[in-house]
């Protein structure tokens, strides 16, 4: 299974016989084995008790608590997945070796910007009647690459490149969406069209894969190398969500170019624009049948930069 989606009020989720129960009102209970779940996301006012919560951190299982409407945010809790505390003593290292962090740092964004250019490509292809502001983005981009790779930014200068590219791309990118469906940018907190809508879920969902990918590495995903250490804030996982944003956008464009998503599928408040019940689970099965690929990125990614990080932690070490 991987991942089990709880998106019904008033369930309740309890524990027998190392597989999860899920009571639905007027619905009979079934059951999962714990062995099959990687993810558990809860939407909305699901019962579970401390005991659930601590044998499914036990098993590895990551959850993600999702508000059903209003402007909260999401609330992630993870199991600690690996036990090598000289991966996270060179983590912490390699934080302040400065040559070292910035060169992730620019390795993450010149991903972040390559996934930009393929999906402006895979679009230009598909929709040459907008090949004026697709290909302007592209250039953008292109020449925002060029600059990492010619003149190897670093700290402002690094994320000023990135802000150019990220601005290019959605002005290109909105192009691509009906004028009905009012995107003409990014906007959150709360979203205020459908496109935003489903690009803030996705990546919610994606900032979740990547925050199990940086725990299963043993990796502290608060000290991040290109986002700068907050209050609050997995930057780490904020970096290899990075990864894959450009896959969240491509699915969003993708859901609405083939009416899978319609602007009737969304309800609209002073709490922002949301996706409807019934269109989450559309979106949700859609989601992991496209989120295999991003998240064997994001495991890569950590796995590499753990491999960094216990070299440097190796050397903390005293010999015996």
């Amino acid at each position: 299974m991987g991942t089990l989606y709880i998106d019904r009020r008033r369930t309740r989720l309890e524990l027998a016989h190392k597989a999860l129960t899920i009571r639905e009102p007027e619905a009979q209970p079934r059951s999962v084995p714990l062995s099959l779940i990687d993810r558990l996301i809860v939407i909305g006012q699901v019962e579970l008790s401390s005991g659930v919560l601590t044998t499914l951190a036990e098993s590895g299982v990551s959850l993600v608590f999702m508000p059903s409407r209003g402007q909260r945010r999401s609330a992630f809790l993870r199991s600690e997945g690996h036990g090598d505390a000289v991966r996270r003593l060179g983590q912490y290292r390699l934080i302040h070796l400065e040559a070292e962090r910035q060169a992730w740092a620019r390795r993450l964004v010149r991903l972040r910007l390559a996934g930009q250019q393929r999906l402006l490509a895979s679009a230009l292809y598909r929709r040459p009647d907008q090949r004026q502001p697709l290909t302007a983005a592209h250039r953008e981009i292109e020449a925002a690459q060029a600059t990492v790779r010619r003149e190897a930014p670093a700290g402002e200068q690094l994320r000023g490149q990135e802000g150019t590219a990220a601005a290019a791309f959605f002005r290109g990118y909105g192009a691509l969406f009906a004028e009905a469906l009012g995107f003409s940018g990014r906007n959150r907190r709360p979203p205020r069209d459908p496109v935003n809508a489903v690009l803030s879920l996705g990546y919610t969902l994606a900032h979740g894969d990547a925050l199990r990918a940086v725990t299963a590495a043993g990796l502290d995903p608060a000290i991040g190398v290109l986002h700068e250490p907050a209050w609050g804030r997995d930057s780490l996982a904020c970096d290899l969500t990075e990864i894959a944003r450009a896959r969240v956008e491509r699915l969003t464009w993708e859901l609405f170019a083939s009416e899978t998503l319609q602007r009737t599928d969304f309800t609209n408040s002073t709490e922002g624009v949301r996706l409807g019940k019934a269109a989450r689970q559309t979106f949700f099965g859609c989601w992991e049948r496209h989120a295999g690929l991003h998240r064997r990125w994001q495991r890569r990614a950590a796995q590499a930069l753990a491999a960094e990080c216990a070299h440097h932690g190796a050397q903390t070490i005293p010999e015996a």
